[in-house]
């Protein structure tokens, strides 16, 4: 047997012992062997996340999963996996992006660092198989060791450092959660909120409709198209009134409108109805003809009456 520290002896051709482990404490000596499995375990740590769905190209997690895969992690795949046009390999490092910390992120195929910078990979649809692992690759290296050590003070006043690190982890839990409770509460630009507090504002209040949901009647139906609704009831569907200028024109493509005083500079034309003459008085209850009202007009300064069927 090689004594500790000797290593082997080529007289005996390297044939001490088949044991590893007591082969690394002759050589090393005593409790080598130990540190040397701790050291290669912890580069071999892993975290598995469970594929849950995917949205706008981004791998979704509902808030109870915390995820916390970070900008630049890398990822691998359990299995062979196609979403749409896109094939995921196991033996390929994936870099996370676009993450969000919590719920939400994207992969590429290079890291923020690399010459080429992020290279998001398209994702969308739903992946064969269904059931699958994203694998984060959780290595112990020196820089994380270094991480851990009291650095030297250089000014006692103004420089501290928290030797409490389970504590800083409980307080830093406890801040993210109390952000995102009041987050909630305010008002966003990106999100839809919904409140049954009372509002007050002072000035005017703009709704936009960039999608043009509101352009015809099928959009209305979106849950997404903007208006202004008292109750139940929409009253303002837009910004946009729904008469526009078109040439000498003006027109609306509503099907329903309701005008107080309307004040018209120039001509009027009423497309798409025969015009009748008839002598005052018209009784617009007589059903012979079909009218049921009569809208006033009053062109200069004489009242006239336009017939209309409801």
């Amino acid at each position: 047997m090689a004594k500790q520290n000797q290593g082997y002896r080529q007289d005996l051709n390297l044939d001490e012992t088949t044991i590893d482990t007591q082969a690394l404490n002759n050589l090393a000596g005593a409790g080598i062997a130990a540190d040397i499995r701790i050291i290669q375990n912890n580069l071999r740590n892993i975290s598995n996340l469970a594929y849950s769905s995917n949205s706008n190209g981004f791998f979704t997690f509902s808030d109870s999963v915390e995820s916390i895969f970070t900008n630049d992690d890398v990822v691998s795949v359990g299995t062979t996996v196609s979403i749409g046009s896109t094939t995921l390999e196991p033996s390929i490092n994936y870099y996370i992006c676009n993450s969000n910390g919590e719920t939400q992120f994207k992969i590429s195929t290079t890291s923020s660092d690399s010459a080429v910078g992020v290279s998001t990979i398209s994702i969308s649809g739903i992946p064969s198989p269904t059931s699958f692992d994203i694998i984060r690759k959780n290595p112990v290296e020196k820089e994380n060791l270094v991480n851990f050590i009291v650095p030297e003070r250089q000014d006692d006043a103004e420089f501290s450092w928290d030797t409490n690190i389970n504590g800083t982890m409980d307080s830093t839990s406890v801040n993210i959660d109390s952000a995102k409770y009041f987050i909630d509460k305010k008002y966003r630009n990106l999100n839809d909120t919904t409140t049954d507090r009372e509002i007050k504002y002072e000035g005017s209040v703009t709704s936009a409709d960039p999608a043009n949901l509101n352009q015809n009647t099928t959009g209305l139906a979106d849950p997404k198209s903007p208006g202004v609704f008292i109750g139940d009831t929409r009253a303002f569907s837009s910004n946009d009134q729904p008469w526009t200028e078109t040439g000498s024109s003006l027109q609306t493509s509503s099907s329903e409108v309701s005008v107080g005083d309307l004040t018209f500079l120039g001509d009027i034309k009423i497309e798409g109805i025969n015009p009748v003459d008839f002598d005052s008085p018209v009784d617009v209850a007589d059903s012979t003809n079909g009218w049921t009202h009569k809208m006033p007009v009053t062109i200069d300064g004489v009242t006239y009456y336009i017939l209309l069927t409801q």
